[in-house]
């Protein structure tokens, strides 16, 4: 397709502009370059030469030899000061974890109440807990820990400390875990963990008491069991009765209500804002309140008691005293009680509504404990373990269990933290394996590889023995105790039939 003649002389227009625009500026005369500053002449020497510059020169050597001076001393007191922050440092780190570890209260909101089960300085303690195989409220073993990098490293430390342990009444804490505590904060508590951990020696010289404590703690354990039997029976009791009982508190609570919306009206000797009638009546309210609602006596001790009987005076206005012996007025005394009654509904309640319920259970867990009692899977015969693992020295098979009890029964035998209601033959197995029937033989064919394995602990990921893998849960014993001992726990251990 051609172009029409108008789109040719519009080209040819264009072109011929251009054209003339090119010749044009051609012929525009130039202007001259601007010159740069810095080819540009600049003062001249006698100019620049004057009392100005002088002084910028002994202002320059003056701060050169201040820069001299003042940096040398810098870095010469840098060190201390860097030291200096990281002591203040830990010093807040290890003040924080002691609050975290110690009890919760209004001047420590912090606290998370470690010190509660594994006591003052991580000397070891107790929790109260249900132990699940025989339903028994129990006072549960918490380990010591101020001797805890004896046995594990920091990263197994705070792997017990991130996920607890799980049947225990050990929590996790960590965050990662579904705890509380953060990784800073985990940080502050082993910090403060290893400020009180004892010496080497002193952990030494406890061995010999902490294996007297097992050998003494096996020898009671038929009345510990017949003790827990006894508080079980009165439990019983207790639940039996949670119904009358509840019944009563109602009923004297009702009435004790009535007295006192009307206590002022009438004669008043004392003049205490009760009448001297509305004190009798108190007083017969309150003598019914022991004899009824607190009338057993495992349940109501002497300070409950007190709480629960009003001999109120009708010629005295302060006749009864607080725990300390500091006077009450008669009418904060009849108070009290009502509040005491109303403490009673709300513990007899739940009692008194699930009675079948918490009937069964009880009477569950007293057959568990019957049946402890009677079978005794506990008991040792140290005759005939000294005759098949110990060459008939009874004494050294007396130590050997006894080490075996302070060190390894914790993880190694069935119910041993929830006491002798619930624990089963030794090396049993519970958070670690079952040693029985020769499984630590079985393990362990080299005697001296069992050694090693009980000196150094397990590593996460490193075999031992056979067709074992370690975790990191088993810890080493080298540094708590001596050769002698660990050889008495691998003597120990390879003999559990």
């Amino acid at each position: 397709m051609s172009l029409g003649p108008f789109a040719v002389a519009l080209a040819v227009g264009f072109l011929l502009l251009g054209l003339a625009y090119l010749v044009n500026s051609s012929r525009a005369p130039r202007r001259d370059p601007e010159v740069p500053p810095n080819l540009q002449p600049y003062l001249t020497d006698d100019d620049l030469e004057n009392k100005r510059l002088n002084k910028t020169l002994v202002a320059a050597l003056l701060s050169s030899a201040f820069l001299a001076v003042a940096l040398p001393a810098y870095f010469a007191t840098e060190s201390g000061r860097q030291q200096e922050f990281v002591e203040r440092f830990e010093a807040e780190a290890l003040s924080i974890g002691e609050d975290i570890y110690n009890l919760p209260s209004a001047d420590n909101p912090e606290g998370f109440g470690c010190i509660a089960c594994h006591g003052p300085s991580g000397g070891g303690g107790s929790a109260l807990f249900t132990d699940p195989r025989t339903g028994a409220s129990v006072s549960w073993k918490a380990p010591s820990l101020n001797d805890i990098f004896f046995r594990y490293d920091e990263d197994e430390v705070r792997y017990w400390v991130v996920w607890g342990r799980a049947g225990t009444p050990m929590p996790a804490w960590g965050t990662e875990a579904g705890g509380p505590l953060n990784e800073q904060q985990l940080d502050f508590v082993l910090l403060y963990l290893e400020s009180f951990q004892i010496t080497q020696e002193e952990a030494l010289a406890g061995v010999d008491s902490r294996v007297d404590r097992e050998l003494s703690s096996l020898e009671s354990a038929p009345e510990a069991i017949q003790t827990a039997i006894a508080q079980q029976e009165k439990e019983i009791v207790l639940i039996e009765s949670a119904t009358n009982r509840f019944g009563w508190a109602t009923s004297l609570r009702r009435d004790l209500s009535l007295v006192l919306a009307s206590g002022d009206e009438g004669f008043d000797t004392d003049r205490d804002g009760l009448s001297d009638d509305a004190e009798l009546q108190v007083n017969r309210i309150s003598e019914l309140a022991f004899a009824n609602v607190g009338s057993d006596a495992t349940r109501f001790s002497a300070i409950e008691r007190d709480r629960l009987i009003l001999l109120l005076d009708v010629k005295l206005a302060f006749s009864t005293t607080d725990s300390v012996g500091e006077p009450v007025a008669d009418a904060v005394a009849a108070a009290n009680l009502l509040a005491e009654l109303d403490a009673q509904l709300a513990a007899l309640g739940p009692a008194a509504e699930n009675q079948a319920r918490l009937m069964e259970s009880a009477e569950q867990t007293l057959v568990n404990l019957e049946r402890a009692a009677s079978e005794a899977r506990y008991e040792i015969d140290f005759d005939q373990l000294a005759d098949s693992g110990f060459g008939g020295d009874v004494a050294a098979a007396e130590r050997a269990y006894g080490l075996f009890a302070a060190s390894c029964a914790r993880c190694h035998t069935a119910g041993f933290s929830a006491g002798w209601v619930a624990t089963l033959e030794p090396g049993s197995g519970a958070l670690a394996p079952s040693l029985r029937e020769g499984r630590a033989v079985v393990q362990f064919p080299d005697k001296e590889e069992h050694y090693e394995f009980i000196l150094g602990g397990s590593e996460n990921g490193i075999g031992y023995g056979v067709n074992g893998i370690g975790r990191g849960w088993m810890p080493g014993f080298g540094t708590l105790l001596s050769e002698a001992d660990l050889r008495l726990i691998v003597a120990f251990e390879r003999s559990l039939d």
